[in-house]
């Protein structure tokens, strides 16, 4: 039960730094973005960069609270866990599918 909690609370941590992101605060968490200089952060449209950010915490969020509700019906004997192995791999595949759609978008789309 301990580790669905954990992901449980992991995923809101995500959820509220995603509405922060969409409403264009803490580009300060932008990796890349926030040690760059003045003149390099001037390239880019803060709001759209965070949006996207905002997009791709939420769609993590959105996982982990799916796999919190699995992983709470694998302990309560519902399921089995091998039957949380597809959306393991679904996972996986959607996250590094929006992380290659962020680095395109942020160095097309996000640029001024």
């Amino acid at each position: 039960m301990g580790s669905v909690i954990f992901i449980s609370v992991l995923a809101c941590i995500f959820l509220i730094i995603a509405i922060f992101m969409f409403f264009g605060k803490g580009s300060w968490m932008i990796a890349g973005y926030n040690t760059a200089s003045a003149k390099e952060k001037e390239q880019y449209d803060k709001k759209k960069l965070c949006r996207m950010m905002g997009i791709t915490l939420l769609v993590i969020a959105v996982l982990l609270f799916i796999m919190a509700y699995l992983g709470y019906k694998v302990e309560s004997g519902i399921i089995n866990e091998n039957q949380m192995l597809p959306f393991a791999i679904i996972f996986i595949i959607v996250v590094l599918v929006t992380v290659i759609i962020d680095i395109y978008y942020s160095n097309t789309k996000c640029r001024k």
